[in-house]
Formats: structure tokens, sequence, C-alpha cells
């Protein structure tokens, strides 16, 4: 085992218990989702993590908030239900923003109809693999077989796992019976205490050795009931190579599929619309400044309109230039070269903007404009088609 932490720390989430039930703030599922969303974005693997496979993807909930991260290239969305994939294909196609505010890298999403236990073509390559509030869902034969397919067969370098917590249900008893198969849910197939899970991920690592687990949970419990633990409690598996240790085995650089797993059927594939940038870094550079001289001239006008006064040029300091531009990497040098290639005047310390400059002296407005259209506002009804349902699930 090992100690991680949420790179942005504990959640700000208050459990309340009434005479009547007890509740949670945010919803337990959503708890869950922003968990999962920080361990793909924590900055020791993020930009690693290409390939993302979900599994029990249900109705594609956990995917509209996966598809935000920038650094994901491909999102493949499992489950066993075809009618309730096919029912909810097309929610993950994009939408008018995604067009108008382009992502800076592609996506390709595909929803497949198979088991979380079966090996199969699309799962090749993963980086990192998530299955919340699934496990509890499966028959024992196929939760036997889910550790071959995931940490055998696909080898991730990331793997989340959530499944209820049932130490917790001693509190829902208190208000509610459980469902006549004893559990939360009427398909659950089991829900296991925190040391039972912890043995289920304690066997995992001793069979797949290059890879370590931590334990956490969602769902607070309410004060004075500590010991019952989270809601639902989650394992993070990372290999070892991830965290800066020697794997205890080489990967296999081409794994077997099972022979006896069915392969998947593909429902729906989509891909996103994304810009290419063609530019060399000195065009990109030559279009940052122009940005970053335009906006200086804009609020020194601003200025002068508040005093009813005018200049016939404006100067900014090549250091506050440079300052704004740090993150490309430029220098002085290069700088000042850049604005005398493209006529710009200086003196010792500033860049001469003259104030009846128009269009004419930046000499790349197509490339300006495809710049500043990556600031685009939307409007409160495109903001709107960004949203989605959000109901608790199980």
């Amino acid at each position: 085992m090992f100690c991680y932490k949420l790179p942005c720390g504990d959640f700000q989430t208050l459990t309340k218990m009434t005479e009547t039930g007890i509740t949670f703030d945010p919803p337990v599922y959503e708890q869950r989702y922003c968990a999962a969303i920080q361990v793909l974005e924590d900055v020791r693997w993020s930009k690693q993590i290409k390939k993302v496979v979900e599994f029990g993807c249900a109705e594609m909930r956990f995917f509209q908030l996966m598809r935000r991260i920038e650094t994901i290239e491909n999102i493949v969305l499992v489950d066993i239900d075809e009618p309730l994939l096919r029912k909810n294909s097309t929610s993950v196609d994009p939408l008018v923003s995604d067009y108008i505010r382009r992502r800076e890298a592609p996506l390709s999403v595909q929803i497949l109809q198979g088991s979380v236990a079966d090996s199969s073509e699309e799962l090749r390559d993963t980086d990192a693999v998530i299955a919340l509030e699934l496990i509890e869902h499966v028959y024992d034969d196929v939760l036997a077989k889910i550790p071959s397919n995931v940490f055998g067969f696909m080898q991730p370098k990331l793997v989340v796992f959530s499944t209820p917590n049932s130490d917790y249900n001693v509190i829902f008893t208190r208000f509610n019976p459980l469902l006549p198969n004893g559990f939360r849910h009427d398909d659950h197939k089991f829900e296991w205490t925190r040391e039972e899970f912890k043995s289920w991920c304690l066997g995992i690592v001793e069979k797949y050795p290059n890879y370590m687990f931590s334990l956490m949970g969602v769902g607070d419990p309410p004060k004075d009931l500590e010991s019952v633990g989270h809601v639902s409690q989650i394992a993070i598996f990372v290999r070892k190579d991830f965290l800066e240790l020697q794997l205890e085995n080489p990967l296999v650089t081409t794994p077997k599929l099972n022979e006896e797993s069915t392969p998947y059927k593909l429902i729906h594939s989509v891909d996103y619309p994304f810009y290419v940038d063609t530019r060399t870094e000195k065009e990109k550079l030559w279009t940052e400044v122009q940005i970053e001289l335009q906006r200086f001239k804009r609020i020194a006008n601003s200025s002068e309109n508040e005093q009813d006064s005018y200049q016939d040029a404006y100067k900014m300091p090549v250091t506050l230039l440079l300052d704004r531009l740090h993150h490309m990497g430029a220098t002085k040098e290069v700088l000042l070269e850049l604005l005398r290639e493209n006529e710009i005047k200086t003196d010792e310390e500033c860049v001469i903007i003259e104030d009846s400059d128009e269009e004419s002296q930046w000499s790349d407005p197509y490339a300006l404009s495809e710049r500043l259209s990556q600031d685009v506002v939307l409007t409160d009804q495109e903001q709107g088609e960004e949203c989605w349902d959000l109901n608790p699930v199980s």
C-alpha cells in the first residue's frame, strides 16, 4: 500500500442526519466523480494519461467531466447493457460550444458493449481504468476475472475502483430497512466491509506486484459515528514505475487475448473538433505580441478617455511585455528582433505603439483572429447547452 492524498485536498462536504434520514451535500455520486477526476488530473501522471477506459459507464455522466481534461485523447466507454448504451449514445456527441471553442488536442470517443471480464482489442494501450460502483453489480465468476483483464491484459498506469462500504449500512437501517436482498440496491450481488475490500485489493497486488494501492472514501459519516467509515470506498491502483519505483516484472509487450472472451461490439464513435496550429514558434510568438500590444493600447485608451485627453503614441515597457510572454519562453533579444522585423518602433526600454496604427500594422490578422477565438465567452444560451442531467445513481 501507499499513502495517497487528492491533489486539491479534501472536499468541503456536509453530512446531515435528521429524524427522518441522512443527506449528503454534495451528493455522494458527485463526490465520487470529483475524486476520480482529481486522480486523473494528478500532475504526477496526467500528461501520460492519453487513453481512459470507463467500465460500467451507464448513462455517460462521468464522461461529461472526463472529456474536459485536455490531455486525454481517447475515451472508451464500456457497459454490458446494450439497450442502455444505445439510448444514451448521442450524449457523448460534441456540443455547439465544442465547435466554437475547440480543444487543443484530439479526442476520440468509442461506446462499446461488452463485459469488464473480457479482454478485447479495443482495450489495448490503455493508460487509466475507471470503474465507479461497478464490481458490486457482477456475479462471482465475472468478479474473479476482472483482475486478470485489467491488471494482466490491459496493464494500465492507473486504476480507480469504487464500491459501497457495508459498514455504513448500520446508519441507513436506522431510518429504513435494507432491500429484500440485504443490500442498498436491488441489483447488488454483494456489499463489502472495508476489510473485505482491502483484502480484495491485497489479493490483486499480490498477484500483480507491479502495482500498489491506496484506500480512501467519499461520503463522510455523521459526527460521533466516524467508526463506520465513508459511504463509498475507493481504491486507487498505480503502477510502480509512476511512483518512481522499479517494476517487479517486465510489462508484456503484446498481451494475448483470452480465448474465452467475447469480442466487444461498437455502438457509437465520434471524434471531437480540435484546433490544429500549423504556425511556427516564431509566428505563434508574433501573434501573442500583437495581442499584448493591442491590449495595452486598449487599456491606455480607456484611461485617456476618462481623462478626456489623448496621446499620439503609447509606450509599453519591454519588461512588461516579456513578463506576459514568459510562458512562451520569449527572451529580450528574440522579442526585440521580432519587433524590428515587423517594423514596430522601440526605444531603449519601451515598445512604441502609435495611436494611428490600425489593423494594417498587424501582419497576420487571420492568425490573430484564430488566437482570439480561443478566448470566446459563451452566451447564457450556449452555456445552457453544456448542462447535463445529474440525477443520483447507485
